[in-house]
């Protein structure tokens, strides 16, 4: 264990130490890194460190060789940025000799043993590249080189192609040592992110996040853009342009993915990332199984993701059933079913003469009047007369109190005048049938309510 104090001198050093090498590096792109000091005493202590094993279960923040970690993994990415550049100028410098083999060797380190081998040469037919190329590699490098192979170069050329290449494969040598160095550790800091996303890609989180803490306190969305470069396009399209992978991109199942299946499998690695360092931080799982668990589950649900979606399956006709099926009945059923029936024209229409020419179609629609277009058949109108005419209980009251009113007692013939057999012509009273008929009651459906206001008036006149 050390102390806060000095935690925080050391990582203000180290700091200062990575700024000054970038800064190294962009002043002076051709190897500067061999000429400094500060590198290569680190590089002399990763080798030291990296003899013995560590006796402690895991690495905190507090360990000085957490720190060690953290600045190895810089100096890793200033490695390859100056490998990078390195490269440039052999490509510039070889290009008077072979200028298509840029374009079929892309990786600078097989692009470096490439050149090694060729060096001057004229015939390549004679030169085994099976050992560093594929069979499809070596074909082009054969066509390519009877097409594009240019003359012989110069002394000083190739004394310089000879440093450029030490220079690449002294640098690739110091960076896989720091590499297997960083992997060798990483599984005793974030075992379940190791487990997860490898040991490599693990700790280029790690300090690109500044430690395991501060990874742990990251969510997510933050932890799937570490790493992603803005590219300006200079107003060209951004359809082909893949973003937001980051680190996430170097992995082999990213590179592999189709373009719209990279943005979930890197969701899905930020998301199980960020889960996986929480657990790391908290010191739950030291053996990182939990890590394995995240990634096996990862790995099913990409998988089906990826599978087709089920094809439509035409399903047949059931089987008929020989038994007569029950139909609804009743009242409301049946009359449905008469308000849907098929009519006498509808008939004629769907119907044909044999031997007749085709009928017209109606405005190019496809479809006919059938034997109504051909002027066969005669349509009856079918009636049936044992249905009565339906009428409502409220309509049927007011025809019975319209034909009492106007009718009963005295029809539209009647007449005051009688003629009787003893006194000739008589005046009687047409309505005195009608009210000799009415009951003597007090509420009645023909008199109404009968009143007994006459009667006492006349009483007490009377008396």
């Amino acid at each position: 264990m050390i102390d806060k104090d000095f935690m925080q001198d050391l990582e203000e050093e180290e700091e200062q130490q990575i700024a000054e090498a970038k800064q190294q590096v962009e002043d002076e792109p051709t190897c500067s890194l061999l000429k400094d000091n500060k590198f290569l005493q680190h590089y002399q202590r990763v080798l030291e460190v990296s003899a013995y094993q560590i006796q402690d279960e895991t690495i905190n923040a507090s360990h000085e060789e957490y720190h060690l970690i953290l600045r190895s993994n810089e100096y890793s990415t200033i490695i390859d940025q100056e490998i990078l550049n390195i490269h440039k100028q052999l490509k510039d410098v070889y290009h008077k000799k072979f200028p298509e083999l840029e374009k079929i060797i892309i990786n600078p380190i097989e692009y470096v043993k490439i050149v090694r081998l060729i060096r001057n040469a004229i015939d390549l037919q004679a030169i085994d590249f099976s050992q560093l190329l594929s069979g499809q590699q070596v074909v082009a490098v054969n066509i390519a080189a009877k097409q594009s192979l240019i003359g012989q170069l110069s002394e000083e050329d190739i004394s310089l192609v000879d440093q450029l290449c030490h220079k690449i494969e002294t640098l690739d040598s110091y960076n896989q040592k720091i590499i297997c160095y960083i992997e060798s550790r990483m599984k005793y800091i974030a075992p379940n992110v190791s487990a997860l996303i490898g040991t490599q890609l693990a700790s280029k989180l790690m300090a690109a996040a500044g430690g395991i803490e501060k990874l742990a306190n990251m969510p997510a969305g933050n932890i799937q853009v570490m790493g992603s470069v803005k590219k300006n396009m200079l107003g060209m399209s951004r359809a082909m342009h893949n973003r937001n992978t980051g680190y996430f991109g170097t992995l082999e199942i990213v590179q592999k993915a189709s373009g719209k299946l990279q943005n979930q499998i890197v969701r899905m690695l930020a998301t199980n990332v960020a889960k996986a360092a929480r657990v790391d931080n908290m010191k739950t799982c030291p053996k990182g199984n939990v890590g394995e668990d995240l990634r096996i589950k990862m790995m099913k649900r990409y998988q089906k993701i990826q599978e087709p979606p089920p094809a439509k399956l035409e399903k047949p006709l059931p089987i008929p059933d020989e038994n007569k099926k029950r139909r609804r009945g009743g009242k409301r059923f049946r009359k449905q079913k008469e308000r849907l029936a098929m009519t006498e024209v509808r008939k004629y229409a769907n119907r044909l003469k044999f031997g007749l020419e085709a009928e017209d179609e109606i405005k190019d629609t496809g479809i006919g009047l059938g034997m109504l277009s051909q002027g066969i058949g005669k349509v009856k109108l079918h009636i049936k007369k044992d249905k009565p005419i339906g009428l409502s209980k409220k309509l049927q009251q007011r025809l019975a109190q319209t034909k009492t009113q106007s009718g009963g007692g005295t029809g539209g013939l009647t007449s005051s005048i009688a003629f009787t057999p003893t006194q000739g012509i008589e005046l009687v009273n047409p309505e005195a049938g009608y009210l000799s008929k009415v009951p003597d009651q007090y509420f009645n459906r023909e008199s109404g309510f009968r009143t007994v206001l006459k009667k006492e008036r006349e009483f007490g006149r009377q008396h």
